[in-house]
């Protein structure tokens, strides 16, 4: 049995609770019942932010996905910070990058971090409705 904490294979059962088998971590001694991880998978996670990229409302995203608003917009804020490492931003905090800066930037990504990443490109004209969502490659 895996500690979910610290991800030693020494845990041990450990009574019961609730009718759900108990575990403790011989390492670190953490106790833990749940088996199986919690939350939506991280493909529907990524279909979320990319729908909210196209213009769908967060409202109709959460009709979709059978959750809350607030946790779409979790989400989004999630992908956000984790998913896009920023470039160096100018002086006013604006970012611009023509094609050839976004895969030179994405590769130097790959090098530091794990393959498989979501990145969203949105065009310089804001009039425009061209965003590109898209995984790194590996």
């Amino acid at each position: 049995m895996n500690c979910p904490r610290c991800k030693r294979k020494d845990a041990v059962k450990n009574g019961k609770a609730r009718g759900s088998q108990r575990y403790k971590c011989n390492g670190c001694g953490f106790q833990f019942t749940r088996q199986t991880t919690r939350g939506r998978p991280p493909w529907q996670r990524a279909l979320a932010v990319f729908l909210y990229c196209r213009g769908v409302s967060i409202s109709d995203i959460a009709r979709t996905f059978s959750v809350a608003p607030s946790t779409i917009f979790k989400w989004i804020r999630k992908f956000g910070s984790e998913y896009t490492p920023l470039p160096e931003a100018s002086t006013d905090g604006t970012i611009l990058l023509d094609a050839n800066e976004i895969t030179e930037y994405l590769e130097k990504q790959s090098e530091n971090s794990e393959a498989g990443k979501i990145f969203v490109v949105i065009s310089e004209d804001v009039s425009s409705e061209n965003v590109v969502v898209g995984i790194k490659p590996g």
